[in-house]
């Protein structure tokens, strides 16, 4: 049943811009029903699942010569012969329940009996199965003491059966038993002999040394069989020997003792004896032979001494010679997304015309819908460059001259496409300062073409011209934690901003005043938010997803709650992990993460 909600606002008074207290206004659920009230009803649905045929990431040789590659938004361990045939999935247990993974990540191979280790980072813990794939044991948790993790990236598994294990959050590398135990702890934060910052990659040579690649610091550390520091090489740089960042995969050629390092922002990979002589590199930016989309991730030497290399942003793996002679790719062709599919959709966006653009963001990609629903055309590629994203989230349509704005996310940018999708510009770095951006999650433009940027990580908006100018800063982190959600007022061009973290909605004035915030309780109520993401204004209600619950929650700008929209559901009309909201004339566009689509309500406004 509606509950009264407490809208609070405050009001500039005075030439230094005082604030003063303006009172608390209760709104009845009855004045509620007469000004805010909807009937919303499911219209359609535009797009749905559309994954390409393989996202490489971990990689793994297996005790019987075939090549194990981690196929991370598959959610599977996919099987490849020594030529790059497909033998198929190996492992398919993703899942929620009880002794699943929800995406694979590093993988290792125990050489004594063919056990495979999945690092399975998001449950925080190592998953084991048989070298046939069959389910065995699974062990650690979220935290930072003995067995414990807070974001364990890779693993290794040494000829006697011990277990390494890259926590690259905690800035070590945890040596185990093979059910667990922790035998003690590499590492820890700095730049000192033996200390890493953010450990990546794992590999082992003919003597059980251990290799770390330690990107923080530009370098590989090197350690005995017993977590002894041994050596390291490397430096920040383009030249030989040297790194330029994002470092990520590691693997050893044991009988010729040779080390490939694959260099993620340089797109290369360079090969080393085990002592750390630099032998040669190879690699560039591209989507060619022999070519990487921002970076390989891991590898893995075959029994012949080929190298495999992960480039998931091509959808493939890549196969050279010992010396980086290209061999080939599988799949080949790769299988691309399909024309009209979605990967974890986070952003939508109407024009004025009524055409839909959608954030596809784990497909590096934006395609647009005509207004019934069909395919226009899709842009974009993984990169740092013009026509090319990095986990874009958020999407706005510009109504001066109908460009589609876009967050651009882990590039720390925002971007501008023509209506078409010809690249215009695009604006800041990532960063703390004036017009740098943060893990910028949301965006919204105004009737008079202003930007304004939910800027998450540095806590706070920023404010840009209709070309990507900077203007000003609203807010601080006194004020926001972590702003996810942003959103024009159509009535008075104010801002509405949805705090992910606070649990909050608050409004400003165009120009950066605080007018006051929604007194909404926490909690997972119909009339409570426990993790706000997208929002929508129209003329009279605030809207906004709550992603945990899986609704859209509707309230009066007066505070008053109107109502619930949907449940947790996969059926058409039902929700699952929505995320940004647009609104045009009366109907509700709602892109959902987890159903993979955008799902369009008519509002029915009285």
């Amino acid at each position: 049943m509606a509950q009264s909600i407490r809208y609070i606002r405050l009001i500039a008074v005075g030439a230094v811009g005082a604030l003063a207290l303006a009172g608390q206004a209760t709104t009845s659920s009855a004045d509620s029903a007469a000004k805010g009230s909807i009937s919303p009803s499911f219209e359609r649905v535009i797009g749905g699942k559309g994954h390409a045929g393989l996202y490489a990431w971990g990689m793994a040789t297996a005790k019987d010569g075939s090549i194990l590659v981690g196929d991370y938004w598959n959610y599977r361990v996919q099987r490849y012969s020594p030529s790059g045939a497909s033998l198929g999935t190996v492992i398919n247990n993703s899942g929620n329940g009880a002794n699943q993974y929800y995406t694979p990540y590093g993988l290792a191979v125990d050489p004594r009996n063919g056990e495979i280790y999945l690092a399975d980072t998001d449950r925080y813990t190592i998953d084991v199965y048989s070298a046939s794939g069959a389910f065995l044991r699974s062990w650690g948790g979220k935290g930072s003491g003995a067995g414990k993790f807070l974001y364990p990236s890779r693993v290794a598994v040494s000829s006697t059966g011990t277990v390494y294990v890259a926590d690259t959050w905690d800035h070590t590398v945890a040596v185990l038993t093979g059910t667990g135990a922790e035998i003690k702890s590499i590492g820890g934060f700095g730049n000192a002999n033996g200390k890493l910052r953010s450990p990546h990659g794992l590999a082992l040579d003919a003597n059980d040394n251990l290799y770390v690649v330690d990107p923080g610091n530009f370098r590989i550390s090197v350690f005995d069989k017993n977590g002894n520091f041994i050596r390291k090489w490397g430096s920040k740089g383009s030249g030989p020997g040297q790194f330029q960042g994002d470092m990520r995969g590691i693997a050893i050629n044991k009988t010729k003792g040779w080390v490939y390092v694959v260099d993620g922002e340089g797109n290369k990979v360079s090969k080393f004896d085990t002592n750390g002589n630099f032998i040669n590199k190879w690699g560039s930016e591209g989507y060619g032979n022999g070519q990487f989309a921002d970076g390989g991730r891991e590898a893995t030497v075959d029994n012949a001494g080929n190298l495999w290399v992960a480039d998931m942003p091509n959808f493939r793996v890549q196969r050279f010679t010992a010396n980086g002679a290209f061999l080939g790719a599988s799949p080949n062709p790769a299988q691309r997304p399909p024309l009209g599919g979605f990967n974890a959709p986070r952003g939508v966006g109407v024009a004025k015309d009524g055409t839909v653009a959608v954030s596809d963001t784990y497909n590096w990609r934006i395609q647009t819908f005509k207004p019934t629903g069909g395919v226009i055309k899709e842009w974009g590629r993984r990169g740092r460059g013009a026509n090319q994203f990095n986990y874009a989230r958020m999407v706005a349509s510009n109504p001066v001259n109908n460009d589609w704005i876009i967050t651009d996310t882990d590039n720390g940018r925002i971007v501008a496409y023509s209506k078409d999708g010809a690249y215009k510009w695009a604006s800041g770095t990532s960063g703390a300062g004036a017009g740098q951006f943060r893990n910028p999650q949301s965006v919204a433009v105004s009737a008079n073409g202003t930007i304004y940027v939910a800027d998450s990580n540095n806590k706070r908006v920023q404010v840009l011209n209709s070309t990507g100018g900077y203007v000003r800063t609203i807010g601080s982190g006194a004020q926001f934690s972590y702003p996810k959600g942003i959103a024009v007022d159509p009535k008075d061009q104010s801002i509405w901003v949805a705090d992910s973290a606070k649990v909050q909605i608050t409004h400003w004035s165009a120009t950066g005043a605080f007018l006051g915030k929604l007194s909404i309780g926490r909690g997972t109520g119909d009339n409570q938010l426990s993790g706000p993401f997208g929002i929508a204004v129209d003329n009279e209600r605030v809207y906004v997803a709550d992603v945990p619950v899986h609704r859209v929650k509707v309230w009066t700008k007066a505070g008053g709650f109107v109502q619930s929209i949907s449940q947790r559901g996969y059926a058409a009309g039902k929700l699952f992990q929505p995320a940004q909201l647009a609104i045009s004339g009366d109907r509700l566009y709602i892109a959902e993460e987890g159903n993979e689509r955008v799902s369009v309500f008519k509002l029915n406004s009285n």
